[in-house]
């Protein structure tokens, strides 16, 4: 299963309707055993194919401000306002993100290197 935990949107003005989400991998007991970037092009694509497989998503997502994760669903990717930073709910930016790892005190940091 994949938790997405936050998007980075391009600065480039042709790409500004893009982005790439950040997420955890966890194994069948919630436990993290990667993390990782896609585009969401390969989110769209992996969630696809989990979904004709097993007919259920394998992703899930923690919006801001919410007090659980939900399920990423097919539906989601249903073009919304041209404003929004994801199409399937409002993830923090790997800014906000690193600063709540900062707060965590968690001695990590998450920055793209592409």
């Amino acid at each position: 299963m994949f938790m997405a935990i936050a998007t980075e949107t391009f600065k480039h003005p042709s790409k500004r309707n893009d982005y790439r989400v950040w997420y955890l991998e966890l194994n069948n007991h919630g436990d993290v055993v990667g993390i990782g970037v896609k585009s969401r092009e390969d989110l769209i694509k992996n969630l696809f194919e989990h979904f004709r497989k097993t007919g259920k998503s394998n992703w899930r997502v923690f919006r801001k401000n919410d007090d659980s994760s939900t399920p990423i669903e097919i539906f989601d990717f249903i073009s919304q306002n041209i404003h929004e930073n994801t199409h399937f709910g409002d993830l923090p930016s790997l800014c906000e993100f690193q600063e709540t790892l900062n707060a965590l005190q968690m001695n990590l940091e998450l920055r793209s290197i592409a």
